[in-house]
């Protein structure tokens, strides 16, 4: 079951607009598209929960489940697993020109396995690559130490 929801912004400079949705039902996935119909490439899309929204909300860090780069057009595709309330949100950069900008996202229930997604979102990719390498460090530092002393009783 997929529902299709589609909208238009205008965006001031460091503006953004969201837009609320509940996850009810379990896998959901989200595909949102964005473009720029007026203005420059300054905005950017991100999939929120609802407790991140809130850090966004009042101005303070918070932590994007996925988000796409600043540019006049954008996409991506998210699986949700979690039940609960979500904000898919558009951002237009500090010190950009107004924009107005096109959003389309759709949300499917029980999305068929062919259609899901199969990479990690940009954070996650960027914390199993730190993991990686810490244990490959961590097993070759052990490793030359076990040498190093098998050598020095021989």
């Amino acid at each position: 079951m997929a529902q299709d929801n589609s909208q238009s912004f205008q965006l001031a400079s460091g503006d953004f607009r969201w837009v609320e949705f509940t996850v009810r039902q379990t896998p959901t996935e989200i595909d949102c598209r964005y473009e720029v119909l007026t203005g420059q490439a300054t905005v950017h899309a991100e999939l929120l929960p609802r407790s991140e929204f809130r850090q966004l909300y009042r101005g303070r860090d918070h932590q994007a489940m996925t988000s796409t780069p600043a540019a006049r057009s954008g996409n991506f595709r998210q699986l949700i697993a979690e039940k609960g309330q979500y904000a898919l949100v558009l951002v237009n950069e500090r010190g950009a020109p107004p924009a107005t900008v096109s959003l389309d996202f759709r949300t499917t229930i029980n999305p068929r396995t062919e259609d899901i997604a199969r990479g990690l979102p940009p954070q996650r990719r960027l914390t199993v690559i730190l993991i990686s390498f810490a244990v490959f460090f961590v097993t070759v530092a052990w490793s030359g130490r076990k040498l190093i002393r098998a050598m020095g009783r021989s």
